[in-house]
């Protein structure tokens, strides 16, 4: 088990990175969730109920009304079963040896001051028709940007959303193609859930994605010697809102507030659950909450870039004091 940590997600769990654009010096807290380039050897927390995403009608009335939507059927499909792993794995493995192409993002300029309070916004497992669109909407709204994790598919169904995202500035990443638990995976595995979502991301908009995140956080050392070896970056999160797990709006944005910190990643889901309704009533909550309280939004690549900054002044400094 090694390379790996498992245990239930709870409300405010963070693996924790943070940026801190303070005088003159950059600081980690908690957790690595930063992982590849051997910057961070913290692993981001698996156990995640198998069944999170598995869509049951319940109750009657307006709530199965609700319920019973055409999305459901997708939705139904997304999370990959046990007795599916036998046949995704045969798919997986059809390549004797895989080699994934250089991404072709990953030097963003971007310039914080010391002192920025930068916070980053992520959505899992779309994009979809249904909230991916009004998640956008949202953003262009609040004039925020964010940054979408997407399954391959899902943006094989979508590429016109996927367009979307980037052509309104927000940042992407590679979150496999099948949802894939890759800390089960091997190393050939690995690369081909990557490999098949980086040549949809090109066909869409013409561009690999240097980030990465595991589903269910699941990471083990293989994954991070993939990752490091080809110039790809893992993402964690700092801050779980548990919107897929039916977290209610309340709770969720208590939860934000409570935890948000300078240079924190926030997740949260625009497809992958049937309780994403109330993600699009808490996503102009916390906007308007994190920015009363300072803070500036960034995507990922923005984040990386600071953070990097940060560390190049601190280095500059401890050198005039040395």
């Amino acid at each position: 088990m090694a390379g790996r940590v498992t245990g239930k997600w709870t409300k405010g769990a963070a693996l924790a990175l943070a940026v801190a654009m303070t005088a003159g010096c950059s600081a980690q807290t908690g957790f690595g969730v930063l992982l590849g380039n051997g910057e961070s050897t913290a692993a981001m927390s698996d156990g995640r109920p198998k069944d999170a995403t598995t869509l049951k009608e319940q109750g009657a009335g307006q709530a199965a009304r609700e319920n019973a939507q055409p999305e459901d059927a997708e939705l139904a499909a997304f999370q990959p079963k046990e007795d599916k792993e036998a046949g995704i794995a045969d798919e997986r493995a059809a390549a004797a040896s895989v080699k994934l192409e250089k991404p072709t993002t990953g030097t963003t300029h971007f310039s914080a001051k010391q002192g920025d309070k930068l916070i980053a916004l992520t959505f899992d497992d779309g994009p979809d028709h249904r909230y991916t669109p009004e998640i956008l909407e949202i953003l262009k709204a609040s004039g925020a940007k964010a940054t979408f994790f997407m399954v391959g598919t899902q943006l094989k169904k979508y590429p016109d959303t996927v367009k979307q995202i980037v052509a309104d500035g927000h940042g992407v990443g590679n979150h496999t193609y099948h949802h894939a638990n890759l800390a089960k995976l091997n190393e050939n595995e690995i690369k081909q859930e990557i490999k098949t979502t980086d040549a949809l991301f090109r066909e869409a908009v013409g561009f690999v994605p240097h980030l990465v995140r595991a589903p269910y956080g699941s990471v083990s050392d293989v994954l991070k010697t993939v990752v490091r070896d080809n110039n790809r970056e893992l993402v964690g999160w700092t801050v779980d809102t548990m919107d897929w797990d039916g977290a209610t709006v309340t709770a969720m944005r208590g939860n934000v507030n409570k935890n948000a910190r300078p240079g924190g990643i926030v997740l949260m889901h625009s497809f992958g659950s049937k309780h994403l309704r109330n993600t699009v009533k808490l996503l102009p909550l916390i906007i308007k909450d994190l920015r009363a309280k300072g803070y500036t939004f960034v995507t990922v690549d923005e984040l990386l870039a600071a953070k990097a900054q940060n560390k190049k002044a601190a280095q500059a400094q401890g050198k005039k004091m040395g």
